[in-house]
């Protein structure tokens, strides 16, 4: 039974959402203003390699725990210590892969120090992951919501001392990151530790279920961020670092939409996990999808206004080339929220492959599109191949949804003037 009613758990989702991106904002302020476009494109750059390997090395632990805790597969505590057992095995494998990546890439721009410092981050990132995913799969979405806003708030203080005070640069916003991951994952892991009286024993039939389920998640998120990153990846081959920068800028402030079905996932794929009716949260996740389309519309427009007024005011006038991205780029980030919103609903029932199915065609098309357009329409052209490969994901996962759900397109798409009332009830 879950602890709270959607709506409180979905609101507390999005406020923790809401101050984790007024945190991420007043950090992008900092590091845009103090580094300007170039170190900015940089700073970007050097994170993109740590969040594609996490992506598949996590194993796709965090959803596999609230896969296995919401459907009790096995002991919760035996359950518990094995993903931690997870968490030793898998940051170990993240930072070697990652060192490989980076001297494969081989980026004369990037210093020494800064990758070692971004390697570090990388056990305490995964863990804050899989802590998240043992909350969400209890239904403990509030203790959750902490893990997600509190390092972010912590960075930002830390970064306007490093970055803003001490002028240590892109060494000293690393060092801010590093700090604030590690201080909440040992708060939390001891907080774990006691509440679930680990007793560290663990068997090969728990880790072997946990890997199995978890890697069909991992493979799910790593075809997503490359999904994601695909377009700054080809960027640091094709353009300049400012155009990284202004483009990285201008994608960030757009995807801020996504917090909504972003906090509508959670909850869902919480409640899926735990649900005995998989009917009932087909029909729940086609009220959301309902609920979710309109309010991004409406969103995104009121964003189309007034991001060229407010986004040279607050990342200063060297950055005005990335209204054009915001602006472009919107589209497809509407769209894609259909996707982020199905998808929930199918993780929390344990089948990640579907998800897996839609993204590589669109993946494909994405690079083919990006390789197209960049040399021709430069950062404009990455953000147009952004919107057509995230409309085509969000059409198959439609039909997917469709003919899973036994729904019509109707039911998930139009708008009734009973759902505010029937979500209230939910």
């Amino acid at each position: 039974m879950a602890k709270h009613s959607l709506i409180r758990d979905i609101s507390g989702v999005l406020g923790s959402n809401i101050l984790a991106m007024a945190s991420t904002l007043g950090i992008s302020i900092l590091l845009s203003r103090i580094l300007g476009p170039r170190g900015y494109g940089l700073y970007t750059s050097l994170y993109v390699v740590p969040q594609v390997v996490m992506g598949l090395v996590q194993l796709g632990m965090s959803r596999s725990a609230v896969y296995h805790l919401g459907h009790k597969k096995f002991d919760e505590s035996q359950t518990i210590s094995s993903i931690y057992v997870m968490l030793s095995l898998t940051s170990t494998v993240g930072i070697m892969v990652s060192a490989i990546a980076y001297v494969i890439l081989n980026n004369p721009l990037l210093e020494t120090n800064w990758i070692l410092l971004a390697l570090c981050i990388i056990p305490f990132a995964l863990g804050n992951i899989y802590t998240s995913g043992i909350f969400i799969g209890k239904e403990d979405i509030q203790t959750s919501n902490k893990i997600y806003w509190i390092p972010v708030t912590l960075n930002l203080i830390l970064t306007a001392i490093t970055v803003g005070i001490l002028r240590m640069g892109i060494a000293g916003a690393l060092i801010a990151n590093l700090l604030a991951t590690a201080t909440l994952f040992f708060v939390f892991f001891l907080r774990i530790y006691h509440q679930y009286a680990l007793r560290w024993h663990f068997t090969a039939e728990i880790l072997k279920s946990l890997a199995s389920k978890g890697f069909g998640f991992a493979l799910a998120f790593v075809m997503l961020q490359l999904n994601y990153k695909m377009d700054i990846l080809l960027l640091q081959k094709l353009a300049k670092p400012s155009e990284i920068g202004y483009y990285a800028l201008g994608v960030s402030v757009a995807e801020q939409l996504w917090l909504l079905p972003y906090a509508i996932g959670v909850v869902l794929m919480s409640r899926t996990a735990n649900a005995a009716n998989e009917r009932m949260m087909a029909r729940t996740t086609a009220l959301m999808m309902r609920l979710c389309l309109p309010a991004s519309l409406i969103a995104a427009l009121v964003l189309v206004v007034l991001t060229p007024p407010l986004l040279p005011l607050i990342f200063g006038k060297s950055f005005i080339p990335s209204i054009r991205v915001v602006q472009t780029i919107l589209p497809g980030i509407v769209i894609f929220m259909i996707y982020r919103i199905i998808e929930s609903y199918f993780a929390g029932l344990g089948k990640p492959m579907l998800s897996i199915k839609t993204l590589i065609p669109s993946l494909v098309l994405n690079i083919i599109l990006n390789l197209l357009w960049i040399p021709r329409y430069g950062i404009i052209g990455s953000a147009m191949a952004t919107n057509l490969s995230y409309a085509f994901a969000t059409l198959i996962f439609l039909i997917v949804f469709q003919k899973y759900s036994r729904l019509s397109f109707k039911e998930f798409l139009i708008l009734r003037p009973s759902d505010l009332h029937q979500l209230k009830k939910t």
